[in-house]
């Protein structure tokens, strides 16, 4: 009988930490699409701004890395770690280049 409520409190333990990390990543998730929001504006969509960008990403042969390249010129000009950081970095640096910056009161350039 002690088995059993060893075995019920260990399942309890391990599916409460699923709990909270899947909880811990629904709240990022759900910053990230704000930030995303905040940045693009609404009405546009991520991956067509992505495929409209002058820079694209790509895993690093050997590496767990993403490296970032210029579509103009084919080289690489940054590393991140992953592709949420590859996609942000892009969207900041294609609206910089556009000069379309949100500004400080999180309203978008036009």
């Amino acid at each position: 009988m002690s088995w059993v409520v060893v075995f019920l409190a260990l399942f309890a333990l391990i599916a409460l930490f699923g709990l909270v990390n899947y909880w811990g990543y629904r709240r990022i998730e759900k910053a990230q699409q704000a930030w995303f929001r905040q940045m693009l504006g609404d009405g546009v969509d991520l991956e067509t701004f992505l495929q409209s960008a002058p820079f694209e990403y790509r895993p690093l042969k050997g590496s767990k890395a993403y490296g970032i390249l210029d579509k103009r010129t084919g080289e690489e000009v940054y590393r991140v770690r992953t592709p949420e950081e590859a996609e942000a970095w892009i969207v900041t640096h294609t609206l910089a280049e556009r000069g379309q910056l949100p500004l400080a009161s999180g309203e978008p350039r036009r």
